[in-house]
């Protein structure tokens, strides 16, 4: 089977990863988005998948627009069988849907119709979901629309992050995936149509990583999950930005303070943060311009004080 593969993000490198496993398969090649700037440099950094496809040895496209005519017209001389795409980026239109005969296969980040759109992973975490997925389905010209080829159920752990989930999402998406592609080959799927109500997972941006301390505990540490590592959720300390990397939920002991009072510090367990219900004990933090420290770390070397006010 000959096939071209389509991604971007980390969820996508480690479909890509699995993928390439399978001997059974000739990845052609792998088309991802150019590179961006990135870090404080603001250098251009290449998306995952390309480091992915680079170490595996395989050639890299990146086009600003995939579905330019010159460059579909580049992959149909490919002759590919069949084009996988996982977390890539872009829609992709009818001309390039139709091209390979076998369609184009989506590896999706939850259990469709649930989380359609491009951030299932972080409103998995914001919405304290038990149980996630990775769904693989046959794509069409809506957003996630398609019809379903397999699922898979994931759990969800409680200390699980952005990160740790698309470790777990992509590995076994790419694992379904390898099994999918010959059954699929071979008519030995027939795909259904999604059931049930859809819910959408639009992009989160970083004002959506801002912590409120007006919020509940609970929203707050799912907040520094769903955030970590990047953009990283944050708060504002002596005007300047502080990402919380590391936090949990405490109840309250009845002591009441205004939302974002420093309440107390412990020196093995964290900084005690007042929330708009219960208590957050911030564990590992980084100041602006600074490096990733402990919470001990930081009280000491910033002379941090109980009553001091996060903004």
């Amino acid at each position: 089977m000959r096939i071209i593969f389509m991604g971007t993000s980390l969820f996508g490198a480690r479909v890509l990863s699995e993928l390439a496993e399978e001997n059974r398969f000739t990845v052609l090649g792998v088309v991802t988005r150019p590179n961006r700037p990135a870090g404080r440099g603001l250098r251009p950094s290449p998306p995952p998948v390309r480091e992915e496809a680079e170490r595996l040895g395989l050639p890299v496209w990146q086009p600003e627009r995939v579905n330019n005519p010159d460059f579909v017209g580049f992959l149909r001389s490919l002759a590919c069988d069949i084009i996988v795409v996982a977390a890539y980026g872009q829609i992709l239109k009818r001309e390039l849907l139709s091209l390979p005969p076998l369609g184009c296969l989506n590896v999706h980040a939850s259990l469709l119709p649930k989380y359609r759109g491009p951030d299932p992973i972080r409103w998995t975490i914001l919405n304290g979901d038990e149980v996630t997925g990775v769904t693989i389905m046959l794509m069409d010209e809506g957003v996630d629309t398609g019809p379903v080829l397999a699922q898979q159920s994931i759990p969800v752990a409680p200390d699980d992050t952005y990160i740790s989930l698309v470790e777990r999402l992509g590995t076994a998406g790419g694992k379904l995936l390898r099994g999918v592609l010959p059954a699929w080959r071979e008519g030995r799927i027939v795909p259904r149509p999604q059931e049930g109500d859809p819910s959408y997972a639009p992009l989160l941006g970083k004002d959506k990583a801002r912590i409120r301390w007006e919020d509940p505990c609970w929203y707050i540490a799912r907040q520094v999950r769903a955030f970590f590592p990047s953009p990283g959720a944050y708060t504002l300390f002596r005007g300047k930005r502080l990402k919380i990397l590391e936090a949990s939920c405490k109840e309250g002991d009845g002591t009441s303070c205004p939302p974002g009072t420093i309440y107390r510090i412990e020196k093995r367990g964290g900084i005690v943060v007042c929330a708009g219900e219960g208590l957050v004990v911030v564990q590992k933090l980084q100041p602006e311009g600074g490096r990733a420290m402990s919470a001990w770390e930081f009280v000491c070397g910033y002379r941090i004080c109980e009553g001091h006010v996060l903004c």
